[in-house]
């Protein structure tokens, strides 16, 4: 009998926090959750702007083999690719939401705590891929090489050098 009581003694002691364990593990299994999609999200549209960025660094590749690497026969496609730089271009901010952060992401703080200059110069990708649309549907080569040199350095490079982790 000494040991009943002894057993229901230690059982009583611990009781309270029996009880507490499935509310813990709720309460973690929430936050779990919680942060977990939350971590998911955020892969989630590091991978999709860092598709889109790929994307564009295709169409630049492209438009240089074109106008500098002497693929003439590819003249023709150049409106194309400067046109989808430009259309990307104006969603650039949306594809960094606050906090999206992450180890295989090369963006640096720096954007969020600068957005609106980080969002202008989104902006002015924007308005120079416009004008090497133009160039390229005006068919003059110089005008379109310039175009794309100018891109390249005050559009994209302006961004990467204060916004992106080598």
């Amino acid at each position: 009998m000494n040991e009943a009581r002894y057993s229901q003694s230690v059982f009583s002691q611990y009781q309270g926090r029996i009880a507490m364990t499935p509310k813990v593990f709720l309460f973690t299994g929430m936050l779990i959750t919680v942060f977990g999609n939350a971590l998911a999200d955020v892969k989630e549209v590091v991978a999709y702007r860092q598709g889109v960025m790929k994307a564009n660094a295709g169409h630049m590749a492209a438009l240089k083999a074109t106008l500098i690497g002497g693929q003439k026969q590819f003249l023709s496609q150049a409106v194309i690719h400067g046109e989808a730089i430009q259309k990307l271009a104006g969603s650039i901010p949306d594809m960094f939401p606050p906090g999206s952060t992450h180890r295989k992401s090369k963006a640096t703080e720096a954007i969020w705590r600068n957005f609106e200059d980080f969002s202008a110069k989104a902006k002015n990708l924007e308005r120079l891929a416009g004008e090497f649309v133009q160039a390229a549907k005006s068919g003059d080569e110089a005008a379109m090489t310039a175009a794309f040199k100018k891109l390249g350095k005050e559009g994209c490079s302006a961004c990467h050098e204060a916004y992106r982790k080598d």
